[in-house]
């Protein structure tokens, strides 16, 4: 796998993921994006912070830059966690809840029966199936309301 194809894939997934907090105790990835986005908000004050601080105190350059440099990896560390999951294949368990919300979408003629390769089940097309059920079938993924816990006759 090339690195900077991870990377654009890290990317991708993360503007893919849905910020749910409901789907958030069970994908990591989606605070795994959280951090990526708070970092890439607070880290150019941190870095402006380090480099005053070399310049008014007397401390060593190499602590300074070291420091620094692991402050900019942070981001990348994690953008390139994304794009390796994006690419991974989704777990057994994952498998059945795709093929359960792909055919509530074939059933409601949201997308067509062979519209999707099968053969490459990855987290980046699960996230893909995730947002075509939250934008079609509304919060609950198209739970049935004969089966949904609040239905009342």
């Amino acid at each position: 796998m090339n690195l900077i194809n991870t990377f654009k894939a890290g990317v991708r997934y993360i503007k893919l993921c849905p910020t749910d907090k409901q789907l958030m105790h069970s994908f990591p990835e989606l605070k795994i994006i959280k951090h990526i986005k708070t970092a890439n908000k607070y880290l150019p004050p941190i870095i402006i912070g380090l480099l005053v601080w070399q310049y008014c105190l007397p401390a060593q350059i190499a602590v300074t830059v070291i420091t620094i440099l692991f402050a900019l990896s942070l981001p990348l560390q994690g953008l390139f966690w994304l794009g390796r999951r994006a690419l991974s294949p989704l777990p057994l368990n994952l498998i059945d809840c795709y093929n359960q919300l792909k055919l509530k979408l074939i059933a409601k003629k949201i997308i067509a029966e062979n519209s999707t390769d099968d053969n490459k089940l990855t987290f980046e097309a699960f996230m893909n199936i995730i947002n075509l059920a939250k934008l079609h079938l509304g919060d609950y993924f198209g739970q049935d309301d004969d089966s949904s816990p609040y239905y009342k006759d």
